[in-house]
C-alpha cells in the first residue's frame, strides 16, 4: 500500500507536469486568479483593519460615545452641555464611568530640546478619567491626576508620540519640562503610545479639561463604559429616563433634549462602513467571475483530455482517482495564483493606503499579518475548489461509451459540457453587469458631486490659518489690530487681488453654531430654539470668495465693538424664517452666548456648503470679527496666478508682524474642494477598477467559449457549407448563440443589480439607485462587447474550407 504522503506528492507532481504542458492556458488562468485573489486580499485587509479589528482599548465592546439629540431639530448627534454631563455621571448606574472631550487648536512656541518656532497643534481637552477609562498608559511619564482636572488648577500636558519625536527629538526626560501653548506654560507629564486617538485623528497634545459644572456652551463629546453585563439597549433606556428627569428639573436648559448613545467603534469608523461593505461585496463578485473564467479555461483544456481520461477509466482507474488528480491540478494552479495574488494584493494595499489615508480611519493598521496570510490561504483553497469542481465532475463522471459516442471524433464534451460552459459564461456576464452598474452609479454620482455648486468660486484662492498665540495679541483690541494689519499687508502683495478672512473655512466641517431666535417674535419654548452656524468674517470675505450678495451690504471697518451688533444671514435662514419676504432689517437673537446678543441683519448672502457638498445647507449667521474677535482666522487671498506661488510671501508677512504667530493649513481653495470629494473619488476609483477587471474577464471568457465552440464544431460547420449554407448564415448561427448567452446574463444581472444597488443609496448624490440611464448604458456596452468578443473567433468560421473542415478529426 502506497503511503498517503507519497500519493499526495505524486498527484502534485503530475498536476504540475500537466500545467506545464498547457502553459498558455495555465498562464492565462494564473493571471486571472492573481487579479481576483489579489484584489480580494487588498480589500479584506482594509476591511479587517477598519471594521473587524477591535479598538486598541480595554474591553472595547463596552465603550460608548454619548451625544445629545434634539428630535424637534431632527438632530441625533449634538454636543453635550457641561451641566448635563455632570448629571449623567451622578445618576447613571448602567454606565460605570464617563469622560468628556473638547477639540481645539493651540499654537506652541519654542520648546525644550527640540525644534523652535511657532506651530499650530491639534489639542484635545479631556477629563482626567479618560485614560483609565480606555485602559491606556503613557509610554513616558504618567497620565493626568484627578486633582489636575479642576478649574483653575496648574496646566499640564500629555504629548502624542509623533509630536514628541518630531519637535522634541524623543527626549526621554521630557516629563517635567514645560511648553508654551497659546502663550501659557504647561508642564509635560508624559507621552502617549503611537497613534493614540479616540475620535479625532492626529491629535498632538492632550490637556486637562478643568470643567466647571456651570460652564457655558454646548461643546462636549462624552465617552462612557458600560458596566460588565450591561447592554447598549439598557444604557439607552436608562439614559432616556435620565433625560426625562433632567427635562422636568431644568426645562430652560433641557426641554427637548435627550441623551444619544452609540458604540465607540461605530463612531470611529464613521461613514466608511457602507462603502467598505460595498467594495467587499464587489470584490467577492469579481473573485467569483475569476473562478468561473478559470473553470471555463480548464473545461476547454479538459475537452482535449477526454480521450486520455477515457483510457484511464478503461484501464481500471477509479473515478475518485481521476477526480482527485483533476482537483490536485486545480489546487496547484490555485496555490500558484495565490502566491502571485498575495504579491499583487500587497502592492494594491500600499496604493489604497496611500490614496485613502485621509479618508479611511484606522487604515494605518492594514498590513499583511498572520490574519491576512490565513485569509489568503483560505481564499486560495476555496477558489481552487470552486473552479476545479466543474472540470473534475464533468470529466471523471463520464462513461467511456458515452465519451466515445459524443466526443470521440471531435474532442467535444457533449451536451452536458456545453451547457456547463454556457452557464458559467451567463454567470460571468451577470456578475460583471452588477459590478459595472455599481461603478456606473458611483461614477455618475461623483460627476454630479464635482458639478455641485459649493456657493463660492474656489479657483485661484490661497488659504491659510493664523491662530493667535497670545502674547502681544492676547487682548481683543490687539487681536483685531493684528488681523487688520495682516489683511492690509496681504492685499498689498504682488499678484493678490483681494483678501478675506473667516474663522472656519467652508467644506471643512469646522466652526461652531448657536441657538437663535427671531427678535420681536415670541421666544420658542425651551429646547425648541433653532440652531444655526455662526461665522466671524472680515469686510472683504464675500468679495474674495465671490459669494453672491443678494441684498444689503457686508460688514465694514465701521462695525466695531463700539457700534451696534450687525450680522448677515444666508438664503436658507431667510427662506425659513421670512418666507416670501426679505430678512433685511430684521433682527436675530443669539441665545447660546453668555449673554443673549441681538444683532441687526444688514445683508443676505448666498448659501455656502459648510461641510460636505452632498449635505443640505444650514442656516448661517455671519458676524464681524471686529465686533466679536475670534481666536483664529482663515485667510483667503485671491490671486492673479497660481495661488500657492503667493504662499512664501504670505508667510514672510505673518512672521514680520509677529514671529510667534503660526501659519497652518496652507493650501489652495481648489484643494479644499477636492478634499471634500476625496472619499467619493476613492470609492468610485476602486469600484470602477473592479468593474473594468470584471468587464475584461467576461470578454475573455466569451472569446474563449466561442473560440472553443468554433474549433469543436469545425466538422459540423464544414458539412453545412458543403451542403450549400451561406457564410452569413454560419456567422448568424455563431453570433446568435453569443447573443442568447449575453441576453440571459444581462437579464439576470439587471435583476441582481436592482436588488443589490439599494445598499448603495447612502453613497449616491443626485443619482437614484435604480437610475435608468446607468442600467441601460452599462447593459448596451456589455452586450456590445460580448458580441464583439464572439465575433472575433467566429470569423474563422467564415474562412473555413469545406473539404479541409470535413477532414478535421
Amino acid at each position: 500500500m502506497i503511503p498517503c504522503h507519497a500519493v499526495v506528492f505524486r498527484d502534485l507532481r503530475d498536476g504540475a507536469r500537466i500545467l506545464w504542458k498547457t502553459r498558455s492556458v495555465s498562464a492565462l488562468a494564473l493571471l486571472t486568479l492573481s487579479l481576483g485573489i489579489g484584489t480580494a486580499i487588498a480589500i479584506f485587509s482594509v476591511v479587517d483593519a477598519v471594521l473587524l479589528k477591535a479598538l486598541p482599548f480595554r474591553d472595547p465592546d463596552r465603550l460608548l460615545v454619548m451625544y445629545e439629540k434634539n428630535p424637534a431639530q431632527k438632530k441625533v448627534k449634538l454636543f453635550v452641555v457641561p451641566a448635563d454631563f455632570f448629571e449623567w455621571q451622578r445618576r447613571s448606574r448602567t454606565i460605570e464611568t464617563m469622560a468628556a472631550i473638547v477639540d481645539t487648536r493651540m499654537t506652541i512656541t519654542g520648546g525644550p530640546g527640540g525644534r523652535s518656532g511657532a506651530e499650530e497643534l491639534a489639542v484635545e481637552r479631556v477629563s482626567a478619567g479618560l485614560f483609565p477609562l480606555l485602559g491606556v498608559q503613557p509610554i513616558v511619564g504618567r497620565a493626568f491626576l484627578a486633582e489636575e482636572d479642576r478649574p483653575g488648577h496648574a496646566a499640564f500636558a500629555l504629548l502624542s508620540r509623533a509630536l514628541w519625536q518630531r519637535r522634541f527629538a524623543s527626549d526621554p526626560a521630557i516629563a517635567g519640562k514645560t511648553i508654551r501653548l497659546r502663550n501659557q506654560s504647561y508642564t509635560v507629564v508624559g507621552v502617549l503610545p503611537q497613534g493614540f486617538s479616540v475620535l479625532t485623528r492626529d491629535v498632538d497634545v492632550f490637556v486637562p479639561l478643568g470643567l466647571a459644572i456651570d460652564a457655558p456652551g454646548r461643546n462636549l463629546v462624552v465617552v462612557g463604559r458600560l458596566r460588565p453585563g450591561a447592554t447598549l439597549e439598557q444604557g439607552r433606556a436608562e439614559m432616556e429616563t435620565i433625560g426625562h428627569a433632567l427635562e422636568t428639573a431644568n426645562p430652560a436648559l433641557d426641554r427637548g433634549w435627550r441623551p444619544s448613545l452609540f458604540p465607540l467603534k461605530d463612531e470611529v469608523v464613521g461613514d466608511v462602513r457602507r462603502p467598505l461593505e460595498v467594495l467587499l461585496g464587489a470584490v467577492g463578485l469579481l473573485l467569483t467571475i475569476a473562478c468561473a473564467n478559470v473553470a471555463n479555461l480548464l473545461l476547454a483544456r479538459g475537452a482535449g483530455r477526454r480521450r486520455e481520461i477515457a483510457i484511464r477509466l478503461a484501464l481500471g482507474a477509479s473515478r475518485a482517482r481521476v477526480a482527485r488528480l483533476l482537483m490536485t491540478e486545480s489546487l496547484v494552479l490555485a496555490l500558484a495564483g495565490g502566491v502571485l495574488g498575495l504579491i499583487f494584493g500587497r502592492a494594491a494595499l500600499v496604493l489604497v493606503a496611500r490614496l485613502g489615508s485621509a479618508q479611511i480611519p484606522r487604515l494605518a493598521g492594514a498590513a499583511v499579518d498572520a490574519r491576512l496570510l490565513l485569509f489568503s490561504l483560505g481564499i486560495t483553497l476555496l477558489t481552487g475548489v470552486l473552479f476545479g469542481s466543474a472540470p473534475a465532475i464533468q470529466l471523471s463522471d463520464s462513461r467511456l461509451q458515452e465519451d466515445l459516442a459524443e466526443g470521440g471524433r471531435g474532442g467535444t464534451m457533449g451536451r452536458a459540457g456545453r451547457a456547463l460552459r454556457n452557464a458559467l459564461i451567463v454567470a460571468e456576464i451577470a456578475l460583471a453587469l452588477v459590478v459595472l452598474i455599481g461603478a456606473g452609479l458611483l461614477a455618475r454620482s461623483f460627476m454630479a458631486l464635482r458639478a455641485a455648486n459649493p456657493g463660492f468660486d474656489p479657483h485661484n484662492v490661497l488659504t491659510f490659518r493664523v491662530p493667535l498665540a497670545g502674547g502681544r495679541n492676547s487682548t481683543k483690541e490687539r487681536a483685531v489690530a493684528f488681523f487688520d494689519q495682516l489683511t492690509a499687508q496681504l492685499a498689498a502683495l504682488p499678484g493678490v487681488t483681494s483678501v478675506g478672512a473667516i474663522n472656519a473655512l467652508p467644506l471643512t466641517g469646522l466652526g461652531g453654531g448657536a441657538l437663535f431666535a427671531i427678535a420681536d417674535r415670541p421666544l420658542p419654548p425651551p429646547g425648541e430654539a433653532p440652531m444655526g452656524l455662526v461665522r466671524y468674517i472680515s469686510p472683504d470675505y464675500f468679495t474674495a470668495l465671490r459669494i453672491p450678495m443678494f441684498c444689503g451690504r457686508s460688514v465694514t471697518p465701521a462695525d466695531t465693538v463700539q457700534s451696534s451688533l450687525v450680522c448677515l444671514v444666508n438664503q436658507t435662514l431667510e427662506r425659513r424664517f421670512w418666507p416670501g419676504a426679505s430678512a433685511l432689517g430684521g433682527r436675530v437673537t443669539l441665545l447660546s452666548f453668555n449673554t443673549p446678543a441681538v444683532c441687526q441683519i444688514v445683508g443676505v448672502t448666498g448659501d455656502v456648503k459648510p461641510d460636505r457638498l452632498q449635505n443640505s445647507d444650514w442656516p448661517t449667521i455671519y458676524l464681524s470679527y471686529r465686533q466679536i474677535p475670534a481666536p483664529a482666522m482663515v485667510f483667503t487671498a485671491r490671486t492673479a496666478g497660481p495661488p500657492l506661488a503667493a504662499a512664501p510671501a504670505a508667510e514672510r508677512t505673518v512672521r514680520q508682524l509677529d514671529p510667534d504667530q503660526a501659519m497652518a493649513d496652507v493650501r489652495s481653495l481648489d484643494d479644499v474642494v477636492s478634499s471634500a470629494v476625496a472619499g467619493s473619488r476613492l470609492d468610485t476609483a476602486l469600484l470602477a477598477t473592479f468593474g473594468l477587471i470584471a468587464f475584461a474577464l467576461a470578454a475573455v471568457g466569451i472569446y474563449g467559449v466561442v473560440s472553443y465552440d468554433v474549433g469543436a464544431r469545425t466538422q459540423e460547420l464544414g458539412i453545412r457549407l458543403a451542403l450549400g449554407a451561406e457564410r452569413g448564415h454560419i456567422l448568424k448561427l455563431v453570433i446568435g448563440h453569443v447573443a442568447r448567452l449575453a441576453a440571459l446574463g444581462i437579464a439576470l444581472g439587471l435583476a441582481g443589480a436592482l436588488a443589490l444597488t439599494r445598499l448603495m443609496a447612502s453613497m449616491l448624490y443626485a443619482v437614484r439607485p435604480r437610475d435608468l440611464f446607468t442600467y441601460a448604458a452599462v447593459s448596451l456596452i456589455l452586450g456590445a462587447v460580448a458580441l464583439a468578443a464572439g465575433y472575433l473567433p467566429s470569423r474563422r468560421a467564415l474562412a473555413l474550407d469545406p473539404v479541409a473542415a470535413l477532414r478535421h478529426p
